[in-house]
């Protein structure tokens, strides 16, 4: 009877036993690359010979212990072996053999790599509102963002090399980002840290619903247009609460406070003074009104905004169930130096028969800030472009505009998730001991848990945070 030509696999022991009958020497540990090199190959065609004995026809476990020591796959050891039988059918010299097992693939093969050098150079030449980021950036330029964000960290190579040289020299040329994000913090400043984070807990282990809480933080904003003017850029002040459920007016409360710049509307200049005019790009004869921007922003300009814009948005917007809790609004107060108990913020925050507070953030503590998670950086002004922008309309005006659109356009589930976010940081916190060495928290989606309706209102702080504050 004709045996099977399909054999069954050799038991693991037997294996092994064969292996060592036939003194296979050590697993070679190398690196696994995407192609062998010839050298490899001809070492591997010199293993295949040694152990055919001149014949078309390998023992068995040969082709495994040739994958194990090369560290390729079996159906590459096969693939070089039947390269080598057809030579080996027809009796070739062992020279003959070797040279079929060689690579067809001379020089640099595959997609050349593209040249980006032109792009590069036309960063120069965009105007300041289409570089502010790196999401406006790629647009104007046509570049993917990764793609983009890869060749500015690697400005200073060159990006006319060859495959080959850069496969060489990319441990040499790739050069690291030296950006000190996160601040020294002294025992100090991480023993606030975990105060700040022990008080917006609850006796149980779960995080207040921060419905009380109102987050505000400034943004600069470039000028559209000409790139020599004067002032070019604008200071804006962002207020956001989070989203809850208004029962007086029956509907749900987006969480959006509002926005405002730091502007000053003045009459129109008389004719012949052309220095404001000059200052913002416009022509004088088309001017309605003249928006002044402050160039310093003050103590003075910060409580003027707190006090004419915030609180008033607060009274209006929130609910009026906050009334009977104090509305607490968080900043920080290494940018506006204004003290917590400011006689001024605390009269127009008290009347109303609400309870307005100001409350600052711990040192150092950008992660503590819920505009700095997620949708801050989503803020940016929708430009119109040159083409069809209205030259009746100023520079600043439509910069104003443009801001207050995106903020608009936010969704309110983005402001909640930037509070869950910032839940999750507090965690982080008390888990590294008050210090800032954690990773962001930020990637989280949470759209599937809302979708099913299992989001939840606060976290659950873990046992393992909670044994880390102890002492504090």
């Amino acid at each position: 009877m004709k045996s099977s030509s399909f054999l069954p696999a050799p038991h693991l022991e037997d294996a092994t036993n064969a292996m060592e009958a036939i003194g296979i020497e050590e697993t070679v540990q190398v690196r696994r690359k995407p192609n062998m090199t010839d050298n490899e190959r001809l070492l591997m065609a010199d293993f295949l010979l040694k152990h055919s004995q001149g014949e078309s026809r390998l023992p068995r476990a040969i082709i495994a212990a040739a994958a194990d020591k090369f560290q390729v796959h079996r159906n590459t050891v096969s693939r070089i072996w039947n390269l080598m039988k057809v030579s080996l059918d027809v009796g070739a010299s062992t020279d003959v053999v070797l040279k079929q097992v060689l690579s067809r693939k001379r020089g640099n093969c595959g997609r050349k790599k593209k040249d980006y050098s032109a792009a590069l150079e036309r960063v120069k030449q965009l105007p300041l509102n289409q570089r502010g980021s790196l999401r406006a950036l790629s647009s104007a330029l046509g570049v993917p963002r990764t793609t983009l964000f890869r060749l500015l960290r690697n400005e200073g190579t060159n990006n006319s090399i060859s495959a080959t040289d850069h496969q060489e020299t990319s441990l040499e040329l790739k050069p690291t980002i030296a950006n000190s994000i996160k601040a020294a913090l002294s025992d100090k400043n991480k023993k606030e840290r975990l105060q700040f984070c022990c008080s917006k807990m609850q006796p149980n282990g779960v995080f207040d619903n921060m419905f009380n809480m109102v987050h505000i933080n400034t943004k600069w904003c470039s000028l559209p247009g000409n790139r020599d003017a004067k002032k070019k850029k604008i200071m804006f002040l962002i207020a956001v609460a989070r989203p809850q459920w208004d029962a007086e007016k029956q509907q749900q409360f987006d969480g959006k406070l509002g926005v405002w710049p730091f502007v000053v509307a003045e009459p129109p200049l008389p004719l012949g003074t052309y220095t404001e005019a000059n200052a913002l790009s416009v022509d004088p004869s088309r001017i309605s009104r003249v928006f002044r921007v402050l160039e310093t922003i003050t103590k003075r300009e910060i409580q003027a905004m707190i006090t004419t814009s915030v609180i008033p948005a607060i009274k209006l917007k929130l609910p009026s169930s906050l009334r009977r809790v104090p509305v607490l609004i968080q900043m920080d107060n290494q940018q506006v130096r204004l003290t917590a108990d400011d006689p001024i913020v605390a009269e127009h925050g008290s009347t109303g028969g609400w309870n307005i507070r100001v409350q600052y953030q711990p040192a150092y503590s950008p992660e503590l800030v819920v505009l700095n998670h997620g949708f801050l950086k989503s803020i940016y002004p929708e430009m119109i472009p040159p083409q069809l922008r209205c030259p009746q309309l100023p520079l600043v005006e439509e910069l104003i505009a443009g801001v207050e659109r995106t903020f608009a356009a936010l969704p309110k589930r983005q402001i909640n998730d930037a509070f869950l976010t910032l839940q999750k940081t507090m965690e982080c916190i008390m888990l590294a001991g008050g210090s800032n060495d954690f990773e962001s928290q930020e990637g989280a989606t949470k759209k599937s848990l809302q979708n099913d309706g299992s989001l939840p209102v606060s976290v659950l702080c873990k046992r393992e945070a909670l044994l880390c504050v102890n002492p504090f």
